[in-house]
Order: C-alpha cells, then sequence, then structure tokens
C-alpha cells in the first residue's frame, strides 16, 4: 500500500517539504505483466495537488526488457478509459537485440528514473505527471526527425497518456545510449584544475571552443522548423515589454529577498541593466534549451560534445518552458556556468592563493571568449538569430539567469551565495 512515508523515501519525489493530506490512484494500466503502472494524485494540507507516475518493479531486468518491447508501437487501455501510446522512431528499428544488454538502472538522477540498455538505448521515466507537450519529447523529436543536428541523443520513441477527457502527458523518454567520458562539468574541471597551477590552458580553451560550435548548431536547428510549435517568430515590442517588466520584477525580488539578509543593492542600477534586454526587438526567438549549463552536456571519447535534458527549468512551468525566447538565454546560462567552474576549481585547492585565484580570472575570461569566438560565426548562419549589437542584451540575460541562481543559493546551498552575487550586483 502507498504511502506518505513511501512517497518521501522515493527521490524522485517532489514534495518532500509540504505536509501530504492524502493519496489516491486516479488511473492505472498493465504495463507489463506483473508490474501495473499507477498515476498517483498526492494532495496537500496547502496549494495545488501533484500526480507522480509509478511503476513496480521497474528496476527488474525482465520487467525493463518487456517495457522495451512495447516501444515499437503497442498501445494499452487504462482502467478509467485512457491509454499508453508506445510511439517508435526509425532510431529503434536499427537496434539490435543483442546490444540492449545488460539492463541496468542509472543513479544519481532526482527527478526521472533512467534505465540503460546495454550501450544501445536509455529510457527515462518521468515521475511528475504534467499534461501538455513535454519539451524534452517534442524538441528530441523535432531534432530526430527533421534536422541533421546529431549533437543530442536521438529520439527512439517516447510514452504518451491520453486521459479519457482527451489530456495528453508524456511518461517516457526512450533515446539512443551516448558512450560519453562524463558530463562538461566534470570534464572541464578536469581540465581547469592544472590550469590554475599553472599548466597551459589552450587544451580547455578548445574544448569550449568545440562546445560554442555545437551550441550554435543547436540552434540554428531549432530555428530551421515549421508549424507553430517551432517556426520561428520575430521579436516585437510587445515580448521585450514583457520580458523587461519581468526580469524588473525577478530583480526587485531578489534585491528584497538580499536585503532580508543585511546584503543591500540598489535596484535602479540593475533595471537599467535589465532594460537592454530590449536591444532584442527585430531579431528572432526560436525553442531553445532553457536550463543550459556545464551538467547539460556529455563529452563523447573523441571530445565532440551531447547536448541532453530539454525539459527546461524544472521549477516553470510547462508552458513557461516552451516559451520561445532568444537562444542568447542558453549562451547567458553556458556564460554563468563557467563563472560556477572557477569556482569550484578554485576551492578544490587553495582558494586563497593570489596566482591561482589570478589564472582563474584569466581563465574564464578567456572561456567566455573562446565560446563566443566559436558560437557567433556559426549562429550567424541564420543572420536574423543574434542582434549585431546583442552584447547588452547577453548582459541582461546573464543578469536573468544571477537573479535566478541567488535566489536558488539563498535558499539552498549560502555558501555558494558569492558567486551569483558578484554577478548580479556588479556595476550596482
Amino acid at each position: 500500500m502507498l504511502t506518505a512515508e513511501t512517497l518521501r523515501e522515493a527521490r524522485w519525489f517532489g514534495g518532500k517539504g509540504r505536509a501530504i493530506a492524502d493519496t489516491r490512484v486516479v488511473d492505472c494500466a498493465p504495463l507489463v505483466d506483473g508490474a501495473p503502472l499507477q498515476l498517483v494524485e498526492v494532495t496537500y494540507f496547502s496549494g495545488a495537488p501533484e500526480t507522480y507516475v509509478l511503476v513496480d518493479r521497474l528496476h527488474d531486468p525482465a520487467v525493463a526488457r518487456s517495457l522495451l518491447e512495447r516501444f515499437h508501437g503497442a498501445t494499452i487501455t487504462t482502467e478509467r478509459g485512457g491509454r499508453l501510446e508506445f510511439q517508435p522512431t526509425y532510431v529503434l528499428e536499427s537496434v539490435l537485440a543483442s546490444d540492449v544488454e545488460p539492463v541496468r538502472p542509472m543513479s544519481g538522477e532526482q527527478s526521472n528514473t533512467s534505465i540503460r540498455f546495454g550501450n544501445a538505448l536509455i529510457l527515462k521515466l518521468f515521475r511528475r505527471l504534467q499534461f501538455g507537450p513535454n519539451p524534452d519529447v517534442e524538441i528530441g523529436w523535432f531534432l530526430t526527425e527533421k534536422t541533421a543536428f546529431r549533437g543530442t541523443p536521438p529520439v527512439a520513441g517516447s510514452l504518451a497518456y491520453t486521459s479519457a477527457d482527451g489530456a495528453e502527458a508524456s511518461l517516457a523518454l526512450l533515446q539512443r545510449f551516448e558512450r560519453n567520458r562524463g558530463d562538461a562539468w566534470s570534464t572541464t574541471l578536469d581540465r581547469l584544475q592544472p590550469v590554475l597551477d599553472g599548466a597551459d590552458p589552450a587544451e580547455s580553451l578548445q574544448a569550449i571552443r568545440r562546445l560554442g560550435g555545437t551550441t550554435a548548431e543547436l540552434h540554428v536547428a531549432l530555428a530551421s522548423g515549421d508549424g507553430p510549435d517551432f517556426v520561428p517568430e520575430v521579436i516585437s515590442r510587445q515580448d521585450v515589454d514583457a520580458w523587461c517588466a519581468t526580469l524588473e520584477q525577478e530583480v526587485r525580488s531578489t534585491v528584497d529577498a538580499l536585503a532580508a539578509r543585511s546584503i543591500r543593492l540598489d535596484d535602479s542600477v540593475l533595471c537599467e541593466r535589465a532594460a537592454d534586454i530590449r536591444v532584442l526587438e527585430g531579431a528572432l526567438k526560436t525553442r531553445h534549451h532553457g536550463d543550459y549549463h556545464l551538467g547539460q552536456v556529455l563529452e563523447r571519447e573523441d571530445g565532440s560534445f551531447v547536448i541532453i535534458d530539454f525539459e527546461g527549468e524544472p521549477s516553470r512551468a510547462l508552458a513557461h518552458r516552451r516559451e520561445k525566447r532568444s537562444p542568447l538565454r542558453d549562451v547567458a546560462g553556458m556564460l554563468r556556468s563557467f563563472d560556477y567552474a572557477r569556482t569550484a576549481a578554485l576551492r578544490s585547492g587553495d582558494a586563497s592563493n593570489a596566482a591561482r585565484i589570478d589564472r582563474a580570472i584569466r581563465w574564464y575570461a578567456g572561456a567566455r571568449e573562446a565560446f563566443l569566438d566559436a558560437y557567433l560565426p556559426t549562429a550567424s548562419r541564420n543572420p536574423r538569430l543574434i542582434p549585431f549589437n546583442f552584447e547588452p542584451a547577453l548582459a541582461a540575460l546573464e543578469l536573468e539567469k544571477a537573479a535566478y541562481e541567488v535566489m536558488y543559493e539563498l535558499n539552498n546551498r549560502p555558501d555558494w551565495l558569492p558567486i551569483p552575487l558578484a554577478a548580479f550586483s556588479v556595476g550596482s
């Protein structure tokens, strides 16, 4: 029997800090023999309810193998009149049965659960049910079926749930498994540590250049779509007015939160920086990654990069995560990630050593330059993607990201607060 205690023990359960009032199964289906899928609604004493996806014995290799077979096009009717639909792409047909062994769960994830099938496939189960198109699924399908971009794992299939009243939600995504040497956060730190000790930064910065080029190729691919979900749109005056107002509100909320901790900043100066987002008017807005940083990129053994996890910022609503924005928003996120990387590298050694501090400063400036030097020529294949005078808008978008980071660190890792605070408050 499912209990509140059982839920709280689950790594993927997002309501651990909330008081649970009740749980109930709102639909279920025989996903595979002996392993039903249940949709469980969790109500709280305050706030909106949430629905989670539970699958019995998912970590059992036999269950996982049977589940994989369903992706060849099965449809299952649920007890409440809904249906589960498994939809394959051409990628699945090229996978040999001998390639999908051994079957084992992946560790370390928080909000989702993943199963790896040999060196061929990886299955991601979205634990929290949200009705509407999931960006990870729709962008993955688009890049696989509609573009030549190969800097992301191709989609082999997906699983969707449709309720009795016609509402649809993504439950799982099946992708090619990409062999890799780790995510770009870990490989960047591996290269950066010797640099801080005096080694030549050339190899590290060359990797950053490759990442900049791959990022631009992604953005060009996403700007090549048609249809309402992917066709690029011109950024209007109404767009920049709305973005500016939202960013100014976020700035003021962040300044207020800092003031409560006795950290005083001038929000008028920060709002002037936020207003520079208006430079984007007339350029293109497209689909983009939405939560782009070094941890969202894998590095293959040959040094090329694979971009993953297009779900967007998990705390945001699906509609917000699917919004078209300037691709510079992703660029800003990655540049902020370089700032975190240099600080993490410093902290792993003698953080007070003047020579190491100076090398970290110079590496950060070099990483930004290397990334943009590779990004801009490739992105300019679409001449309206990036405005000519992009620097003020990029600074405004970095401010947006830094405000988000400040709030996160205030609430979760106060000892990391100086990193985004320095970027948030510069010039104030």
